[in-house]
C-alpha cells in the first residue's frame, strides 16, 4: 500500500511539473475572453472560460489550481497553433492564468475536431 501511495504521488509530480512538454500556460485576454460563471445564488464560482482561438469562441472547462511555480509559456499565437493541430492521440494540460486574480485555472479543452474520412 506504502508503495503504491508513492508512485501515485511521484506520478502527480511529475504530471504537473511545468518540465513536462504538454503543459501549456497562457494569459487571460480580457478583451477575447469570456468567464463562465456557475449559476449559484451565494458566490460566484467559475465554471470554465470562452477563449477565442483561430477566429472561434472555444468553451474550456477550468478548476483552480494551487500552484503557484508556474509560468505563462504560451502565447496566444502559439495556442492558436497548438489547438488548430488538435490529435485525439495527444494529451494536453492548460492552464490559464488570470493576472488581475493572481490565479492560476487548469482548463480543459473539451471540443476536440473530429474528421471522418
Amino acid at each position: 500500500m506504502k508503495i503504491y501511495i508513492i508512485l501515485i504521488a511521484i506520478l502527480s509530480f511529475k504530471v504537473f511539473s511545468q518540465n513536462h512538454k504538454n503543459i501549456f500556460v497562457f494569459e487571460f485576454d480580457k478583451k477575447t475572453d469570456e468567464i463562465v460563471y456557475r449559476e449559484s445564488v451565494k458566490t460566484q464560482e467559475i465554471l470554465g472560460f470562452t477563449f477565442m482561438i483561430n477566429d472561434e469562441k472555444i468553451f474550456f472547462s477550468s478548476n483552480p489550481s494551487s500552484s503557484n511555480k508556474l509560468k505563462v509559456n504560451t502565447s496566444r499565437k502559439q495556442l492558436n497553433e497548438i489547438v488548430k493541430n488538435d490529435n485525439a492521440n495527444k494529451t494536453y494540460h492548460f492552464f490559464v492564468y488570470l493576472k488581475d486574480k493572481k490565479k492560476y485555472y487548469s482548463v480543459d479543452h473539451l471540443v476536440r475536431k473530429i474528421t471522418c474520412e
